[in-house]
C-alpha cells in the first residue's frame, strides 16, 4: 500500500512538472472568459479540447496578436489552429504578465524612470510589449492591451 501511494505521489509530481513545462510552450493565452473555471492568463496549445460550458465564451490570443473568441457547447470547445513550431516565449510571457491581474499593494521600484507613453499611442502589439518590457509602464501597457483586445477579436463558433 505504501509503495502504491509513493507511486501515485511521484506520478502526480511528474505530471505537474510536465504540465508546467508545456504551459511555457503553449500557443494561446486566455484574455477573457465568461466561464469561472477558466482564468485569464491560462495557456492552451492549439487543438486542445477545453471544457467550456454551453453558452460561455472564451477569448484567446496568440503571441502574434491573433485574437479568437470561442463559444462553449455540450462538447466544450476546441482551441483552433496548428501548433506553432517556435513561439516567441519571452513575448508570450510578457503578454501573460499583462493579462494576469496586477499585483496587489504597493510595489516599490516598479518604474524605471522616464515618462509613460499615452495609452492611445500604443496601437500595435509590438508597441505594447516594448512598453511593458523596456519602460516599466506595465499599467499603461495593460490598458493599451485591453483596448487592443476590445478592437481586435474575431469569432469562431
Amino acid at each position: 500500500m505504501r509503495k502504491r501511494l509513493i507511486g501515485v505521489a511521484l506520478s502526480t509530481v511528474l505530471g505537474a512538472v510536465t504540465f508546467g513545462g508545456a504551459a511555457m510552450a503553449s500557443d494561446y493565452l486566455v484574455v477573457n472568459s465568461t466561464d469561472p473555471a477558466i482564468k485569464r492568463g491560462q495557456a492552451f496549445d492549439a487543438g486542445a479540447k477545453v471544457a467550456l460550458g454551453a453558452g460561455k465564451t472564451l477569448t484567446v490570443m496568440r503571441a502574434s496578436g491573433e485574437v479568437t473568441t470561442l463559444r462553449g457547447g455540450a462538447a466544450g470547445a476546441t482551441i483552433p489552429g496548428a501548433r506553432v513550431a517556435a513561439a516567441d516565449a519571452a513575448r508570450f510571457e510578457t503578454l501573460r504578465a499583462l493579462v494576469e491581474p496586477p499585483p496587489q499593494g504597493r510595489t516599490f521600484g516598479a518604474r524605471r524612470g522616464g515618462i509613460c507613453p499615452a495609452v492611445e499611442s500604443l496601437t500595435t502589439l509590438d508597441d505594447i510589449v516594448r512598453t511593458a518590457d523596456s519602460s516599466g509602464c506595465k499599467t499603461v501597457a495593460r490598458q493599451a492591451l485591453d483596448a487592443y483586445l476590445a478592437k481586435g477579436s474575431t469569432s469562431n463558433d
